[in-house]
Parts: C-alpha cells; structure tokens; sequence
C-alpha cells in the first residue's frame, strides 16, 4: 500500500506468514547486550556518566573540529 504521494506505507502479508514471522521474533534474543566485551560495556558506562555529567560536546562542534580528518 502507498500514500497519495507514491511512499511505501504498509504491506499485505498472509496471516500464515505474519504469524511464521513474530514466531520468529520471539525465538530470536534481540538484546545484544550480553554478547558485548567487557570493555565496551564499560565505555558505554563511561559515556553514559560522562553524559550525564555534562561532560560532552555538541555534535557540530566536534564535527568542526574533526571533520578534516574524515
């Protein structure tokens, strides 16, 4: 189905196989915290402090600043 402009706005699917899909979906584990490293977790944890401490930097300004490197 699409919108009066043309855009994609939903799908027909049958009923089988939608329920095939969220089957699926919930033999998946989608959380992939727990398959993280030990030091990733612990950077996000420091960013996420960092944060709140209001220890960071707005993103126009660090893309300024190191944009000439990308």
């Amino acid at each position: 189905m699409s919108n009066e402009k043309g855009k994609k706005t939903a799908v027909v699917i049958p009923i089988k196989d939608w329920e095939e899909i969220q089957e699926k979906l919930k033999l998946k584990d989608n959380d992939f915290w727990e398959e993280l490293p030990v030091h990733v977790k612990e950077g996000i944890g420091n960013a996420q402090k960092q944060s709140l401490a209001g220890e960071t930097k707005p993103h126009d300004e660090v893309m300024k600043k190191y944009s000439k490197y990308l």
